[in-house]
This record gives C-alpha cells, sequence and structure tokens, in this order.
C-alpha cells in the first residue's frame, strides 16, 4: 500500500459538472491517492465506514460471507466508479470488503466531508440518488437471474452480468472484460462448485460463444449472454 500525491485533475474521475467551484476546490484539498497491489483490502465488513474511494485505475471487488460461510456475494467495481455509495448518510461501518482485484490505484477522501457536500448540493444528491436506484435494479435483476436450481443456467448468467457491468465493446460485435476473471470468482458468484463451473465455460467454448484464456474472458456473441433491463 503507497500513498500518492493527489493534487492532479479530477475533472474526468468525479461529476465535475454538478460541483460549484468551492465545493471541487474542497475536494481537491481534502482528496488523496493511494495504490494497493493485488490481494490487498481497502476496507473490511464491520470497519468504520470513514472515506469513499474514486477507482482510478484497476478493478475492485466486493465480498460479503454469511457466518456459515455458505452464501457468497460478489461484485465488481470498474474504473472511474465511486464507492461505496451503499449506506450513504446511514450507515456507520461498512457492509462488505473491498479488494484489489488487480493493483489499482484510488483516490479516497473522508465521508463525512464526501456527504456533507452531497447534503448541501441538490443536483448532487439527485445524481447519487439516481446512481442508487439503478444499482438497486441492477442487484434486483442479478439475484432474479441467478436464483434457479440450474447450476449451467447460474454461470451463463454471472458471465453476463459481467460482460454487462465490466466488458468493454473491442472489434466487431465482441465484448472484452479487460481484467482477469478467476474460474472460483465466477464459480462463488454462481454458487456453484468450480468444476460445475469449468464444465460450462468449456462447453461454451467449444460453442464459440467466449473465449476464455489465462483468465481472459472474451465474449464472441454478446446476444447470446443478454439479460433483460440491464
Amino acid at each position: 500500500m503507497t500513498v500518492i500525491d493527489a493534487k492532479e485533475p479530477l475533472n474526468d474521475h468525479i461529476s465535475r459538472t454538478l460541483l460549484t467551484d468551492e465545493e471541487f476546490m474542497f475536494i481537491q484539498e481534502n482528496i488523496y491517492c493511494r495504490s494497493y497491489k493485488k490481494g490487498q483490502v481497502l476496507f473490511d465488513v464491520g470497519d468504520e465506514r470513514n472515506r469513499m474511494f474514486i477507482l482510478k485505475k484497476g478493478l475492485v471487488k466486493f465480498e460479503r460471507i454469511d457466518s456459515t460461510g455458505s452464501l457468497f456475494y460478489l461484485n465488481f467495481i470498474k474504473e472511474e466508479v465511486i464507492f461505496p455509495l451503499a449506506g450513504l448518510f446511514t450507515d456507520k461501518n461498512y457492509f462488505s470488503s473491498a479488494i484489489a482485484a488487480t493493483d489499482i490505484e484510488v483516490y479516497y477522501l473522508s465521508t463525512k466531508i464526501f456527504e456533507k457536500i452531497v447534503q448541501g448540493n441538490k443536483q448532487l444528491l439527485l445524481f447519487y440518488f439516481e446512481e442508487l436506484s439503478s444499482e438497486l435494479k441492477r442487484h434486483m435483476l442479478k439475484i432474479e437471474s441467478c436464483v434457479t436450481s440450474s447450476a449451467s443456467v447460474r454461470v451463463k448468467n454471472t458471465l453476463a452480468i459481467l460482460m454487462h457491468d465490466i466488458g468493454e465493446r473491442t472489434y466487431g460485435n465482441q465484448i472484452l472484460v479487460p481484467y482477469p476473471i478467476s474460474m472460483n470468482d465466477i464459480s462463488h458468484s454462481s454458487g456453484t462448485t468450480r468444476e460445475t463451473t469449468s464444465h460450462v465455460i468449456k462447453k461454451l467454448v467449444k460453442k464459440k460463444k467466449i473465449q476464455y484464456f489465462h483468465k481472459e474472458l472474451t465474449f464472441l456473441e454478446p446476444d447470446y449472454f443478454s439479460l433483460d433491463s440491464m
């Protein structure tokens, strides 16, 4: 973990057009930049919710495991997204863990400062309310798509969610996930075994629906993985 001077332009990373000049300068004066190595924890479940983060570079994953270790929540955060929005104004502690899925760089600032600025700016408050509403709809669709007795369908739907959330369109109609996604991550998110996940992925590769090599995931037929309303 390395602290980096963050006194660089933030226009590409926050909702600059919704901030007054005074608000933007106040954030600029109170924001920091930090690098983490892959696997390092930004915060854990139950830690004091004292920082907000903006992902500058890399990929972050959210994890939450229940007390029995049998239920596993997994979600990914891509670049230029501010997190965590869940619990804004209400929670004193983080609801999930955030882990560097790759080497990353993040901006961070005090939660109190962020909430104070959002609370005093109606446009910004509406913007993040809409972001939370969209996030809630996405999570409801994820739950709906993954609550099925068929492990194969759950794996396919997990891949569809990854494609939608963090995929980037390349040449032609293909979509590439530009981050390493492990078989374990896919199996945990699908609620099935690594062996079953591997079997489903091999079938999809054979059918030329995807490519999966060295944790690099490419969707050759994106329409095959579409989920309604995502």
